[in-house]
């Protein structure tokens, strides 16, 4: 499956780059050294090569020519990569996975002479043109080459644009890294409990996703517990878990490449109490009705824009903001509470295959300016939805934006939300020709389904 599906997604993008004449190299990348020590950052191929290449090999580089087609350069172990690092991937399995014959990329250097004077095109990870030398990939180095960058720019769109459409393989890979990430959540929501760290929460979820197939974890794990859970992107701290606390955990596995990604926030006792049941009543019903709503040329633009005003009605039902929701949403004052978008395209990066349309600009509307998707939904596409609602002090302590949402916000309700946190419901939704699939609607997020849940950390 893993052959025929990569060599199909070559055929693919080569007739949509309709090239003439020319070469174009998609470069892996190569792995960062750590600092004051002989070891190397965690190596994560560039998703083009992934893609195109069907394995995940550090500098490597995948080479195109319209005369003759695809080649595969692949770096050999050397003597010393080999003491410290073992002998490698068996050559065979890479040919295998990749549907091509494998050379050493020492061979690359001729490759590029025979084509001298010719437009040339790197894709992938730049870097391995740019780096200080030592650092570059060697073919490169004594390859003086100008690479044609509008050239680039053109078919790096066009690998994104048909990478946003899932195969059949993608989908495997991603359903078992959702698999995964569902086993890790439902550990934590059966065993989180005050006195716990978030630290502690981390360590046994990620367990989890290893145990159930995981290779990786799909970005940095968030853990955060009472207005720790306001931080977008809070680091898991030794902070303890408290009676009364909201906990947020935002964590997704790796399978195959493939990324999964969800989020869950329930209370830190067996129940959640007061406010916090109806904010995140509120919004677990606007994020099932944006999911509803993922339907092929849907605007995901709009999906947000909806479950922008959705959210904004029920605040102001809530008696915390004031006002037309319309009219609210148009003033970008629901974004007090809930300032990035809805969410983003999925798959071999977590922010996934460009999420914008080309030639549309980002908008720097305080409501709008973190949205990572801007395009219309198609059949294939994965995406997530992930709605919420956070008391940040960085955003409601400014007196500029509190002077201008003066008559907007119910100031003295918010008061009563200090240290509040957050609440965000995310999930992994593949859009159909019919109703949208939840890659991980196997991992509950109502609240009786929460509760009875959190029932079994309280349960002698």
């Amino acid at each position: 499956m893993e052959r025929a599906a990569a060599a199909q997604r070559r055929s693919a993008v080569a007739r949509t780059w309709a090239l003439d004449r020319g070469a174009v190299l998609v470069a892996s990348g190569l792995p960062l050294p750590i600092a004051g020590t002989d070891q190397f950052h965690d190596f994560h191929a560039h998703p083009e090569f992934r893609y195109l290449a069907g394995i995940a090999e550090p500098a490597s580089v995948l080479a195109f020519d319209p005369a003759e087609g695809w080649a595969l350069f692949v770096a050999h172990p050397t003597l010393e990569d080999r003491i410290w690092t073992g002998e490698g991937p068996d050559p065979d399995r890479l040919e295998s996975l990749a549907g091509l014959p494998v050379q050493p990329v020492e061979r690359l250097a001729a490759w590029l002479e025979a084509r001298r004077g010719e437009p040339l095109a790197l894709l992938g990870n730049h870097d391995l043109a740019d780096r200080p030398e030592g650092y570059r990939l060697p073919p490169l180095e004594r390859f003086e080459a100008t690479f044609d960058e509008d050239l680039a720019a053109r078919l790096s769109w066009q690998v994104s644009e048909a990478r946003r459409a899932k195969d059949p393989a993608e989908l495997d890979a991603m359903r078992r890294a959702a698999a995964a990430s569902r086993a890790g959540h439902l550990l934590a929501l059966r065993t989180a409990r005050p006195g716990l760290t978030e630290r502690d929460l981390q360590v046994e979820l990620e367990a989890e996703l290893f145990r159930h197939g995981a290779d990786r974890t799909a970005y940095g794990t968030i853990v955060g517990a009472g207005a720790n859970g306001a931080i977008l992107h809070v680091a898991p701290s030794r902070r303890e878990l408290r009676d009364g606390d909201l906990v947020l955990i935002d964590a997704g596995a790796e399978v195959d490449g493939y990324a999964s990604d969800v989020t869950r926030t329930f209370p830190a006792g067996p129940r959640f109490e007061g406010i916090q049941r109806d904010l995140y009543q509120l919004v677990y019903a606007v994020q099932r009705a944006a999911i509803e709503q993922a339907r092929p040329g849907v605007e995901y633009r709009d999906l947000h824009l909806r479950a922008c005003e959705r959210l904004a009605a029920g605040l102001v039902d809530l008696g915390i903001l004031r006002g037309s929701p319309a009219d609210l949403v148009d003033a970008d004052a629901h974004a007090l509470f809930f300032p990035h978008g809805l969410g983003h395209l999925l798959g071999l990066a977590t922010h996934d295959a460009g999420g914008c349309l080309q030639g549309r600009t980002p908008s720097d509307r305080f409501g709008l300016k973190w949205l990572r998707a801007d395009l219309p939904l198609q059949p294939g596409y994965v995406v997530t939805i992930e709605p919420g609602f956070y008391v940040i002090p960085a955003i409601l302590d400014d007196p500029v934006r509190r002077q201008h949402y003066r008559h907007a916000v119910n100031w003295d309700r918010v008061e009563t939300l200090r240290g509040f946190g957050g609440i965000r419901i995310e999930d992994d939704v593949l859009v159909t020709e019919g109703a949208p699939e939840v890659l991980t609607a196997a991992l509950p997020s109502d609240i009786p389904a929460i509760e009875a849940l959190r029932s079994e950390a309280f349960t002698p």
